[in-house]
């Protein structure tokens, strides 16, 4: 989502990942526990290259954080996730060197990040996220791993990484920042980020069979991605509440970050999105315009759209960049945020520019 400012010297760095460049391996340090403090997953990524590779951390299993590094399910059904969604990737933090030859391991522990209370005790099954890459718009190479089982008997009562201080009274969109030009700017980024998703549920029913269309969401159903942008551009009751706030305790690693809370039934009820210092240095939305189709990859108004799809829907973070979320598989289009910023800023460039 976005574009790092990050260079590096090293002569030896990949450029690029072919099958083959990264392996993983995961392992659960007991596979029956009693409580879900007590689940420790552990990744080990390893590069049998003779380059250095430097990839993306976020939102995959090189991601040590309460952050989605897992798809986790129980008896066939989907274990919701209910930590943080936290890119930026201007800052190096957010990506990890694995050096020639070597391996890199993470431990995981999972508790305050899935809603493991509403399935109840039994085995949960931890199949890794593993797609990798060297930078925004780079291609994606995605691993393949076994996943694992674990067992809990007992405790799987529900932890948050966030306590619940928001008012779920509120029914739409709630900016609430102490710095009076930074709020103006949200409150402006929500009106941009609310256009953006109606021109492009509007073009999907004018324009089905687009350019933009098949590119970002090609084999889905066009109902179900209208009504996702159009949750956002509607800013519906039903979408669930939302506040926007500027807390810059949490956002070391990021420019935007959201936090979402949903029932038993993994309906979303609410939803915090954070503005971060970075998200004020990002370009307008009509700055866009300057630029050729294919270098577009965000804006204010495009970034909190991307984050909105979040709240709204539940979207995921697994690739980044308009050129490389082209790539990905039907269902991976349909569950990606970015998918949904490209294609709105896409036909934003071409019909408003």
């Amino acid at each position: 989502m976005f574009r790092s400012a990050i260079l590096l010297s090293l002569t030896t760095l990949a450029l690029g990942l072919s099958t083959g460049d990264l392996t993983v391996t995961l392992n659960a340090v007991s596979n029956k526990v009693s409580s879900i403090e007590d689940i420790i997953l552990t990744a080990v990524v390893s590069n049998p290259t003779d380059a250095d590779i430097r990839v993306i951390r976020s939102a995959n299993v090189l991601d040590g954080s309460a952050s989605d590094s897992f798809r986790v399910s129980k008896e066939g059904k989907k274990v919701t996730f209910t930590g943080l969604i936290v890119p930026d990737f201007a800052v190096e933090e957010n990506f990890i060197t694995i050096p020639a030859g070597q391996s890199v391991a993470v431990n995981h522990t999972v508790s305050n990040t899935y809603d493991f209370e509403s399935h109840g005790t039994g085995s949960f099954t931890f199949a890794p996220w593993t797609y990798f890459q060297t930078d925004v718009d780079e291609p994606v190479l995605e691993v393949p791993v076994d996943a694992v089982t674990v067992e809990v008997t007992e405790d799987v009562t529900f932890r948050s990484v966030i306590e619940r201080t928001t008012n779920q009274n509120q029914r739409t969109s709630f900016p609430n920042c102490n710095d009076g030009g930074k709020l103006q700017t949200i409150r402006d980024s929500i009106s941009f980020a609310r256009s953006l998703a109606g021109g492009a549920a509007q073009d999907i029913r004018n324009r089905p069979n687009s350019n933009e269309w098949n590119k970002f969401f090609g084999g889905n159903n066009r109902d179900d991605v209208w009504w996702r942008f159009d949750l956002i551009a509607g800013d519906l009751p039903s979408s669930g509440n939302r506040q926007y706030v500027d807390d810059a305790n949490i956002c070391n690693r990021a420019t935007a970050y959201a936090i979402i809370w949903r029932d038993g039934n993994g309906q979303i009820t609410q939803s915090d999105i954070y503005m971060c210092d970075g998200f004020f240095g990002l370009q307008g939305t009509p700055d866009v315009c300057r630029q050729p189709l294919d270098q577009i990859n965000n804006s204010k108004g495009g970034v909190m759209l991307h984050e909105m799809s979040h709240a709204t829907g539940g979207t995921t973070d697994h690739t980044y960049g308009c050129g490389a979320v082209q790539g990905l598989s039907a269902q991976q289009k349909f569950d990606n945020a970015d998918n949904y910023q490209c294609m709105s800023l896409n036909v934003y460039r071409l019909f408003n520019c």
